[in-house]
């Protein structure tokens, strides 16, 4: 618990810098929307329909696969900058020199490695598709991929680890932390589902882009946050 109470505080008072480094996530959420092609919004994010993929022209394809590439730099930007945020706070340094040096460093490996999962978890769709057993192979997939990235961002921005070696980070974090990451998944089912009701009742599309736009400029942003507290924790000064 009291990871999320660093996160609660470190938004508190680092709100400015997380507002202005949330503004991204606008972006990256909204181009995959705007771009013709199977993809539908839901709690506030872009999802794709993967059995609509085989109909999809060559050309849609292509501008489909560009928008979603702009949209993981972008995702990739904004969760280096805030990792970035906690490290600072954490360790008391510079934001503005801090934040330039660590965009240049690590934003490109973390949008390579996003890209990769991406893809991962796109063929285990495509290939489990007829599959009698789909319901249970690609979770159990989309579960080590997803364990494998999960603080992959985390532990480049904070340890200063190569790709390979933050993913063994990652894996072993969500080994150790089973229950921190557990309650972190929790806090985000909750929060994305209150913001979806909430806004339930408002106009189509209306309320599905203010949904997004809540969940890019405040729930996912805490989210990153109290997601590099928990990785903090693995150093006993951190506790």
């Amino acid at each position: 618990m009291r990871a999320l109470g660093h996160s609660m505080r470190l938004y508190r008072e680092r709100a400015g810098f997380v507002l202005l480094f949330s503004l991204p996530f606008i972006f990256a959420l909204i181009i995959p929307s705007l771009v013709s092609g199977p993809t539908y919004l839901s709690l506030g994010g872009v999802f794709l329909r993967t059995g609509s993929i085989p109909e999809m022209d060559p050309l849609g394809m292509a501008v489909m696969l560009s928008a979603y590439l702009i949209s993981m730099f972008l995702i990739a930007e904004s969760i280096t900058s805030i990792t970035l945020l906690v490290k600072m706070k954490r360790t008391q340094t510079n934001p503005t020199s801090e934040v330039i040096a660590g965009l240049r460093k690590y934003g490109i490996t973390i949008f390579l490695a996003y890209t990769l999962a991406a893809l991962l978890i796109l063929i285990a769709q495509l290939v489990t598709f007829d599959m009698e057993l789909r319901g249970v192979i690609l979770p159990v997939l989309m579960l080590l991929v997803s364990a494998g990235i999960l603080f992959v961002p985390q532990a480049m921005v904070i340890d200063g680890y190569r790709l390979g070696r933050a993913i063994d980070a990652s894996l072993a974090m969500v080994k150790k932390r089973w229950a921190s990451v557990l309650l972190w998944s929790l806090m985000g089912v909750i929060l994305l589902t209150v913001t979806e009701l909430l806004l339930f009742l408002l106009p189509h599309p209306l309320g599905s882009y203010l949904v997004l736009l809540v969940n890019s400029v405040f729930v996912l942003p805490f989210l990153i946050i109290y997601q590099a507290n928990i990785y903090m924790k693995k150093y006993a000064l951190a506790h």
